[in-house]
């Protein structure tokens, strides 16, 4: 309490509730996918100090097609939804790592999200256990800010669309082993842009 305003002690006692549940179809051709999956995340918290309620809801839907020998189209929708407290720490972030490359790190929350990710995979060399690979993406998303209206999803107002490229390096004898880089630019705004490091495929 010397070094920051606030109390001295706060207990709030909290239970959770959560529901998982995962659909899985994709087939693994080494590093190029086919298929579908998808994973509905249900959740709510119940504060025993002042009886309110908090609901989260997080549905991710990924679909993978193949193109020709060397070429795999990627896409990711998310859609989630909260309970709409007017607070700072609303839980859906707007961040390069989670949902929208070259937008920097923790940049805006909301309430409610909508996000789009489509990406293309190309490969460019394949010999042995190593594969690299060229992606062109497009990361689009939009938030409701906390304590508005689910309308701010349709209006454009919080709308972010980047688009960009990258390189992959996979080893494939070792799960998920690749190495990425992405570079994307704000279609609305070009001086808003990044660069992206990562383990894994992106999504």
């Amino acid at each position: 309490g010397t070094v920051t305003p606030g109390p001295q002690e706060q207990r709030e006692p909290k239970t959770l509730g959560k529901f998982l549940h995962y659909y899985r179809n994709i087939n693994y051709h080494y590093h190029q996918l086919s298929g579908y999956d998808n994973v509905l995340n249900l959740q709510t918290v119940y504060n025993l100090s002042d009886y309110s309620f908090f609901n989260i809801l997080i549905n991710d839907t990924r679909y993978f097609g193949r193109i020709g020998q060397n070429g795999n189209f990627a896409s990711r929708l998310r859609i989630g939804l909260a309970t709409n407290n007017n607070s700072p720490f609303a839980p859906f972030v707007l961040d390069s790592h989670i949902n929208i490359r070259g937008s920097g790190n923790r940049i805006d929350r909301g309430t409610a999200t909508f996000i789009l990710n489509l990406e293309y995979r190309q490969t460019i060399f394949n010999r042995g256990n190593f594969v690299s690979q060229l992606v062109a993406f497009s990361d689009s998303g939009t938030w409701r800010k906390p304590g508005g209206d689910l309308n701010q999803l349709i209006t454009g107002e919080t709308l972010r669309h980047f688009v960009g490229g990258g390189l992959r390096l996979s080893y494939l004898k070792a799960y998920n082993a690749t190495l990425r880089i992405d570079y994307g630019i704000d279609i609305q705004n070009t001086q808003e842009r990044g660069f992206v490091l990562g383990v894994g495929q992106f999504f």
